[in-house]
């Protein structure tokens, strides 16, 4: 199905979040600190975004006496993070288990792969935003931004698109919004799902995708190295550092803006005090020199909000993406 709108923004957030946004450093009271190790969940394989957020700030809370040294960062792949997300779920009352989560909290329940909702759990932090990129292997037949519409034009089956954690994603979002922005039938785009984002790099490195889109730190070793060229960025405004010479697809002249918020939440039936703990520790994160310097390499913008913030912000991205996967005839709920 072609849809006949002008192609959208979806900045998953960007523009709510800020509308929102708490400032990182307010008091909060604790009566609370976890007395045992800590897990931190994520739903996708090691080495992808969700996977260095999470070590990231594992390490930060270490350092500042906030867990205990034996706490770990356990990966749950399996259901595009369902199986995580169940996982967290039947830790019921229990501060010990937290997850990190992107748009698959919302959109996993939407698209009737999980029947759990965002509600099913203690909302704790939004952290941060990533854009989105599209980048090809260094020696690629598609040379730019251009070429890679042109090619989906006249024929969208022959690219084939590197996504993360199953279809409807913000990634996939991302390519399928080129898709129609360039005006190709979106029910022909080739979308490769794959547990992380670094097993879909590892797959465009091999040759066996085209195009990766994902956000930027996944992949920024590999720029570096000149093994991936980022051929355009899904944002309104150009990125800085090792990015600045890459092109908006606006400025190509397709509307595509696609970012990817983290969070992070937490079994349900958590107590107050829980909470609190929880969402200062994070908020404390966020001001961290560990986390400006990964801000800085990977390309994240800031964009913290408390639980109360948090909940109020997930409720306007369960609208958001069910009136988007309406409109791409996907939604099963």
């Amino acid at each position: 199905m072609l849809l006949k709108h002008k192609a959208r923004s979806f900045a998953f957030g960007a523009v709510t979040i800020a509308s929102l946004f708490v400032t990182a450093g307010a008091s909060i009271a604790q009566d609370w600190k976890p007395d045992k190790p800590v897990e931190i969940v994520i739903g996708n394989a090691p080495g992808g975004a969700m996977d260095r957020m999470a070590r990231l700030a594992e390490g930060w809370l270490k350092s500042a006496g906030l867990i205990a040294n034996e706490s770990i960062v356990l990966p749950k792949p399996g259901g595009g993070h369902a199986v995580a997300l169940a996982y967290v779920k039947s830790h019921a009352a229990d501060p010990h288990y937290l997850m990190a989560v992107n748009t698959l909290l919302i959109s996993n329940n939407l698209l009737g792969r999980s029947e759990l909702k965002y509600t099913d759990f203690s909302a704790i932090s939004i952290l941060y935003e990533e854009p989105m990129v599209f980048a090809v292997k260094s020696d690629s037949p598609i040379k730019d931004a251009a070429d890679l519409a042109s090619r989906l034009k006249s024929d969208p089956s022959s690219v084939s698109f590197s996504v993360s954690s199953g279809l409807g994603t913000a990634n996939h979002m991302a390519a399928v919004l080129l898709a129609q922005a360039v005006g190709a039938d979106i029910q022909s785009l080739k979308a490769v799902s794959f547990e992380s984002g670094s097993e879909g790099i590892t797959a465009a490195l091999g040759g066996h995708v085209a195009v990766v889109v994902t956000p930027p730190g996944s992949m920024m070793q590999f720029v570096r190295s000149k093994e991936l060229r980022i051929i355009a960025l899904a944002a309104d405004h150009r990125a800085g550092g090792i990015l600045a010479a890459v092109p908006t697809w606006k400025e190509a002249g397709y509307d595509v803006s696609v970012s990817a918020w983290r969070g992070i939440i937490a079994p349900p039936e958590l107590t107050k005090e829980q909470v609190d703990f929880w969402q200062k520790s994070f908020a404390d994160f966020m001001t961290s020199d560990a986390y400006k310097k990964s801000a800085e390499e990977e390309i994240f913008t800031a964009r913290y909000l408390d639980s109360v913030g948090s909940e109020t912000f997930l409720a306007q991205m369960d609208q958001q993406f069910r009136d988007y996967l309406k409109l791409l005839g996907m939604e099963s709920k």
